[in-house]
């Protein structure tokens, strides 16, 4: 009994937080201004973080209209979150990083791995507390999903 009411209450908080990041996806995609594309159809890096944090609620938008248990990409999901944070000053650690992918932690972590060999994201122990780790995206991943974004932008 004890086992299924954290269960519940874990379900419960899980709800409530995606329901907090779309609201402040929302609330972001609302306030963010339409950026015009170079003369050679480039977008800016904010232009670009824009269409990141696009794609992202689009992602998020799919499972209020169809089963959620049909998309999943972690890694796609953490790779987004981590070019959004690519230039924000607060690190971000494995476990905010597995909460943004919406997975299991275990499959979270096995797509940790997976993308640090392609060395698509850097890991760096926390000197201050070597239990905790770092995850950032790496040059070569930054410059893949900018690629990305400026291709999807062109098309």
């Amino acid at each position: 009994m004890h086992n299924d009411s954290v269960v519940g209450l874990m379900k419960e908080l899980t709800a409530k937080l995606l329901a907090v990041t779309e609201e402040f996806d929302g609330r972001l995609a609302a306030l963010a201004e339409p950026v015009a594309a170079a003369e050679d159809g480039t977008l800016s890096p904010a232009a670009l973080i824009g269409r990141a944090h696009a794609i992202m609620a689009e992602r998020r938008m799919r499972r209020q209209h169809l089963p959620a248990e049909l998309f999943h990409e972690p890694a796609w999901d953490m790779l987004l979150a981590l070019f959004v944070a690519h230039d924000n000053p607060q690190p971000m650690n494995i476990k905010a990083l597995v909460a943004m992918a919406d997975a299991p932690v275990t499959t979270s972590q096995r797509w940790i791995e997976h993308l640090y060999k392609l060395r698509l994201i850097d890991r760096v122990i926390d000197p201050a507390d070597r239990r905790r780790v770092e995850i950032s995206l790496s040059a070569v991943g930054k410059d893949a999903i900018c690629n990305y974004l400026q291709a999807i932008a062109k098309s």
